[in-house]
């Protein structure tokens, strides 16, 4: 992986801040179905969201350590 810039791993981290937050959200979300279809829906959003944090994060790990 090429070396990153500041301003790569700063949008890196603001990803992950956004990935996070909707992780958080959904579920809150998921906590308030009362559906269960529903919910399962709304839980496999926010897993979604957790599989590109973790992403995010092995890429912004890779970037740290390359500089």
């Amino acid at each position: 992986m090429p070396n990153l810039t500041q301003a790569e791993l700063m949008q890196l981290r603001e990803d992950i801040s956004a990935e996070m937050l909707m992780v958080q959200k959904f579920g809150a979300y998921a906590n308030m179905c009362s559906d269960p279809q529903l919910k399962q829906v709304v839980t496999n959003i926010q897993r979604t969201h957790e599989r590109h944090r973790d992403m995010l994060m092995r890429h912004l790990m890779a970037g740290q350590t390359m500089m």
